[in-house]
């Protein structure tokens, strides 16, 4: 955790401390699970999903987003360091303009006591010298950031756990590392963990655990945990209120098997513990809503936008299923494969299908109501509700043994990373054609690393194979980059350029920051002369363009705003077998709107439209 919490201010370079650190734990889990008299064959899940969490600990994000992030993180911070609810100075020290916030504030509470912690120490070292803190430290953001790993860590052992319910433990293990990767989960544990779905994930596995104990003993005590559950899941994502129906269909369905063992009264009383204990622990979002809004209850996205938000009209039911655009199924087929496990479920246990399927379904009807209803993310919380479906297809599968198993796993994993690869920002379309060609350009991708690091040359060639474009096995290779050029996207994804544009009729990319990077392999060294069609956007004083390759500088140029060649020569010592990293910098940063008065409001100093390689000898 030290090394985690480090790892925002020394970057990259603790990675390898942190492997071995995330090795050493490994090894000691299996030691202590040996302690405790569990056969290897027992151990081996536990220590397996430990073992597949390690590069999610090493290579998560530490630093909190412009967005959402802030919004969670900014209750946080003014209660800590405020002590109020006034967070307008807290979104100006995050880097932000003052906003209404209205997203539940489940997750900075859960995120409280490890934030509490770092912030006692960060104050500790205050005696050695150091200056008060201001909540906005990396220190903090990264503490956050870990926070929602460590819940989402324990929510998938706990639902691990959970599923040898109703099977095997190999089946158990598969079905919880598909629906981690295969599932909103593994996005919101690494990439964006200052969001509430990592907390939301273990939340609703807590529901699922507490419902399972309230269906074997159904007293006031286990109505009293399975109420606080759906509290807890309620104050991380207010919709997720709608769990608070699978104990709730329990009791009922007790209640209509055993009337003579439970009488009505028996009943009532157990609902009104189940909901005094939810309205117990949902009490902070309640008190905070009175405090900033004057009403003790709120629909947030009301309160944003207004009644409009709501399409009770026409429901996106299909869309938001199946949709490009952000579909469950679409975006995560295997949560299609879970509730086709569900359906075989039912002939099992058709208990925990008919308490199960109504919020499942009450989940989906009200996300596809909601005016963006391509918001995939808001299906976190049916995940563990959906994993029983999914243990009981993945059952006979595992009998295939660990490579079939391993490989569908794998497989999946690369479709969601090809899907987030594709949708940038919530919408963004993801056809199934293309979210297929992304993942096969992700296993390249892959393929080419691994091999390039025994044999670059090797690797330039299989990529060229696959590619059909080669650089340099002529001459003279001209790339358009103007066009749909794998180049762009092999063997890494081509950084600040624009999707294809036409400029004074001719096809090209705008750079969209100040510095554009092209990732270019090669098989052989040697010198090489670049050739750059460009143009600048127009601006009051000259745009200068500086060029680098492998980080030697080898030009800087004044660039016309009218389509010119650029010319510069590449020295053979800075040219190398593999992949070679062409930096493109430029001098100013004009907005294209404010320029052109129509257009994106983004930064674009320049367009690119070919780049010529040709080799000297």
């Amino acid at each position: 955790m030290a090394l985690d919490l480090l790892r925002a201010y020394a970057g990259p370079s603790l990675a390898p401390a942190q492997w071995a650190a995330g090795a050493a734990a490994v090894v000691a889990l299996w030691s202590v699970l040996g302690e405790r008299d569990l056969r290897p064959r027992e151990r081996l899940p536990w220590v397996a999903l430990a073992a597949m969490l390690v590069p999610t600990y090493v290579g998560h994000a530490r630093r909190l987003d412009l967005g959402d992030s802030i919004h969670y993180y900014a209750y946080l911070r003014s209660l800590l360091f405020d002590h109020d609810l006034d967070l307008a100075n807290d979104y100006t020290l995050l880097g932000w303009y003052p906003q209404t916030d209205v997203l539940p504030v489940g997750a900075p509470l859960l995120w409280s006591p490890l934030v509490v912690l770092v912030h006692l120490g960060r104050h500790a070292a205050r005696l050695f010298g150091l200056g008060p803190p201001t909540g906005t430290e990396p220190l903090y953001q990264a503490a956050v950031c870990q926070a929602t790993l460590l819940y989402g860590t324990a929510g998938l052992f706990l639902l691990m756990h959970t599923l040898r319910r109703w099977v095997g433990p190999a089946a158990a293990f598969w079905a919880t590392v598909i629906a981690w990767v295969g599932s909103p989960v593994r996005f919101y544990l690494s990439v964006l963990p200052g969001l509430a779905h990592g907390v939301e994930f273990f939340a609703a596995v807590l529901v699922l655990r507490a419902y399972l104990a309230l269906r074997e003993r159904p007293d006031r005590r286990h109505a009293l945990l399975a109420g606080a559950a759906c509290g807890l899941v309620f104050l991380t994502r207010s919709q997720d209120g709608l769990l608070l129906g699978l104990p709730a269909i329990e009791l009922a369905y007790r209640f209509s098997l055993d009337r003579r063992g439970w009488p009505p009264q028996a009943l009532v009383r157990s609902f009104a513990v189940l909901l005094i204990a939810f309205v117990v622990v949902a009490l902070p979002q309640i008190a905070v809503w009175q405090a900033m809004f004057g009403t003790p209850l709120l629909v947030p996205h009301e309160r944003l936008h207004g009644t409009s938000f709501l399409h009770l009209d026409h429901p996106q039911l299909l869309g938001t299923l199946v949709s490009a655009r952000g579909g469950l199924f679409a975006s995560y087929p295997m949560m299609l494969v879970a509730v086709l496990g569900l359906l075989a479920l039912a002939f099992r246990d058709p208990r925990y299908v008919l308490a199960c399927a109504p919020v499942v379904v009450a989940g989906w009807y009200v996300n596809s109501v909601v005016f963006d209803w391509y918001q995939v993310r808001r299906f976190t919380g049916a995940v563990p509700l959906l994993a029983p479906g999914l243990a009981v297809v993945l059952a006979p599968v595992t009998r295939a043994g660990v490579a079939v198993c391993a490989l569908v796993a794998f497989l999946v994993l690369r479709y969601d990373v090809a899907v987030d690869a594709l949708r940038s920002t919530p919408g963004d379309p993801a056809p199934l054609r293309a979210v297929v060609a992304q993942a096969a350009d992700g296993l390249a991708a892959s393929g080419y690393e691994l091999v390039a690091g025994v044999s670059p040359r090797a690797a330039t060639r299989l990529l060229a194979t696959y590619t059909g474009q080669p650089l340099l096995e002529d001459e003279v290779t001209t790339v358009d980059l103007g066009g749909e050029t794998s180049l762009l996207r092999l063997p890494r994804p081509a950084r600040h350029l624009s999707a294809p544009a036409v400029e004074d009729g001719i096809a090209c990319r705008w750079v969209n920051d100040r510095e554009a990077r092209l990732f270019l392999p090669l098989a052989r060294e040697g010198a090489i002369v670049v050739t750059l069609r460009a143009r600048a956007l127009e601006t009051p004083e000259p745009q200068f363009m500086a060029v680098s390759w492998n980080e030697a500088d080898v030009g800087r140029v004044e660039m016309s705003p009218a389509w010119a060649d650029y010319r510069f020569h590449v020295p053979a010592a800075a040219v190398v077998a593999g992949t070679n990293v062409l930096v493109l910098r430029f001098d100013r940063g004009p907005v294209y709107h404010r320029v052109r008065g129509e257009g994106p409001r983004e930064v674009r100093p320049a367009a690119l439209s070919t780049l010529t390689l040709h080799r000297q000898h």
